[in-house]
């Protein structure tokens, strides 16, 4: 349920974005508030509390940072029961490709300082009929689970597209928390 939530709000985000190109500048080191991560983004990311409507008690934090043409959106969710991270991932992986409708172009196992994860690119049509490009990377962390997105339209130059996802991913490091 918080995936299709993550996953709308990103395809709602994206029908409003407006083609654009960014100026090479440098970016920012952004340390979640907790401890958990850090990574490079161009700005200081909007912080929002996501509440699942099925049970209130159920929260996490999302991140995003949006530029012209492309966003950001970073989430984490703690204490999930997460007895085979394989299968963990290959739920959380067909939840975000049937929430948001996409089309799951290509998928490779990744991994984050030891922890398991995918790489999923997408590609979606927005309300608006523009298509939306994305890479996503999933990581399952003992009880924790990651979402590192990186959405962008499918008319942005793809050279740009793939230097700006590269500096973004390749940044992801896990903290100790406080």
């Amino acid at each position: 349920m918080r995936l299709k939530i993550f996953t709308t709000f990103l395809i709602l985000y994206c029908a409003t974005v407006a083609y654009g190109v960014q100026a090479e500048a440098e970016w920012i080191k952004f340390t979640s508030p907790e401890g958990r991560f850090s990574l490079l983004l161009p700005h200081e990311p909007k912080l929002e509390v996501v509440t699942d409507p099925t049970n209130e008690k159920l929260k996490h934090n999302r991140f995003s940072e949006y530029e012209t043409g492309y966003a950001f959106v970073i989430e984490y969710f703690d204490n999930i029961a997460i007895a085979d991270a394989e299968k963990y991932l290959d739920v959380a992986r067909d939840g975000i490709v049937g929430a948001v409708n996409g089309t799951l172009q290509r998928e490779t196992k990744v991994s984050l300082e030891g922890h398991p994860g995918r790489e999923l690119e997408l590609s979606l049509n927005t309300s608006n009929g523009a298509t939306v490009l994305g890479r996503i990377r999933i990581y399952a962390v003992g009880s924790s689970f990651y979402s590192i997105s990186y959405l962008w339209r499918k008319d942005m130059d793809s050279t740009l597209a793939s230097k700006i996802g590269e500096k973004y991913f390749s940044s992801m490091k896990l903290t100790p928390g406080q």
